[in-house]
Parts: structure tokens; sequence; C-alpha cells
């Protein structure tokens, strides 16, 4: 099986300009588990350490002569998010980079949702409550540079905590060539999905990763300053 071309290609970019980098979530699960990225998943998931931001807004020019639409989110001052949006037929899955940050023996990065919750019988009372949320969103993709905490925003957009012990982002291996991991990904896999070798289809990452805590950043941090 071949990996995905825009996988590499973002890969050997970052490698190229020697910006520090681990893939991630869905993206790693999908490499150790099946060899590839999942079918039917949306983006390519790739983390980095925030200090790496000045090498990374470097490549931008070429991002964008490949034909992505680049967009960053800010959450109260601080970047955490890069979205690589392709404008091109032959790619249907955005490249998201997370900054990461350290917090004492953790990893930290904003985590944010688009309201509302997915609802399995879905009726018009929800579709109607549904609607404006998904106009807002729509806005909120096309917009080069968005800060989550302004309004309109926060009607939309709830913002999580991704809380990770640190270890796990000290060292990488490469997997299938250019591609890296954290070195014991396995081990960090498990703290993420659980039973991450059998797939799924309920799995909410709200709910269900591991990393994921439901309360903001500022709240987070504060609570282990005391």
């Amino acid at each position: 099986m071949s990996l995905n071309p825009e996988l590499k290609w973002i890969c050997e970019l970052l490698n190229e300009h020697k910006v520090e980098f681990w893939i991630d979530s869905g993206t790693l699960l999908g490499l150790a588990r099946e060899g590839e990225v999942i079918e039917g998943d949306h983006d390519i998931d790739i983390s980095m350490w925030s200090g790496n931001e000045p090498l990374l807004e470097k490549i931008l020019p070429e991002v964008k002569r490949r034909d992505y639409k680049v967009s960053v989110k800010n959450y109260r001052g601080l970047n955490f998010k890069y979205k690589f949006s392709p404008q091109f037929k032959s790619s249907s899955l955005d490249i998201d980079i997370s900054l990461f940050r350290r917090e004492k023996d953790y990893a930290w990065c904003p985590q944010v949702y688009c309201m509302p919750y997915p609802f399995k019988n879905k009726n018009l009372a929800y579709y109607l409550y549904a609607l404006p949320h998904r106009i807002i969103q729509e806005i909120f993709i096309r917009k080069e540079r968005v800060s989550l905490h302004n309004w309109p925003w926060t009607t939309t957009y709830k913002v999580y905590m991704m809380w990770i012990p640190d270890k796990y982002f000290q060292e990488t291996v490469y997997l299938h060539d250019s591609i890296p991991a954290p070195k014991d990904y396995q081990k960090y896999l498990a703290y993420r999905y659980g039973k991450w070798q059998v797939p799924r289809k309920d799995w909410f990452f709200i709910f269900d990763d591991g990393a994921v805590k439901q309360t903001s950043p500022e709240q987070l941090v504060s609570y282990f300053n005391r």
C-alpha cells in the first residue's frame, strides 16, 4: 500500500527545512494500525513544539505555491493551529499542524470543536439549531487568521484542552521513511485511544480521547500552577 502523497510531501518539506515535528492523532493511528491514512479521514495530523513556529512560517510561501490555502487559529494571543486546505482536486485532506507548549511535565494545546455535537437521530429541530453554527463555521474556515476568544467564534466554537505527558514527545522514530512519530507511539496511542488496534465507529474525540480535558487552557494551566 502506497502512502498518501500529500502526507509524504508535507513531511519531506518540513524535514527539508529542519522543522522538528511528528505525526499525531488520527494520522499516527492510521499508520500504526493500517499502514496508511485511515479511509474517510478528513485531515493529516501533525504536531510540533511552538518554538518551531518561525521555521514553519518560512515554508508558507511554498505551501501556497502548491495551491493550499493557509489559515492560522489563535487563542488569547497564542497561535495554536495552522491549517492548510487544498484548493486542487487531487486531494481532499486538510493538513492540520498543532503547536504544543510545555507546562511542568505536560504538553498542551487548545482544541476546538464546532457545536452542536453529533446526534444520531437528526430531526428538523436539530438542523435548525445547527444551521447558524455551520454558517459561522464556513466563515471561520475561509478566514486566514482567527482569534477563537472573540465574537462570533465564541458563539459556535467550544475550546477544550489537549493535555499530554511530554515524555511521549521527547523522542521520535521514523515510520515509513521520512515520517517521524513519537518513539513510544504504541503506549501513546493507548493513552489517547485505549484499545487502539481495534477500530471504533462510535468514537468521538471530545469524550473518548484520553488527552482531551473538559476545561479551558487557562483554567487547567492555572490549576497546575497553584
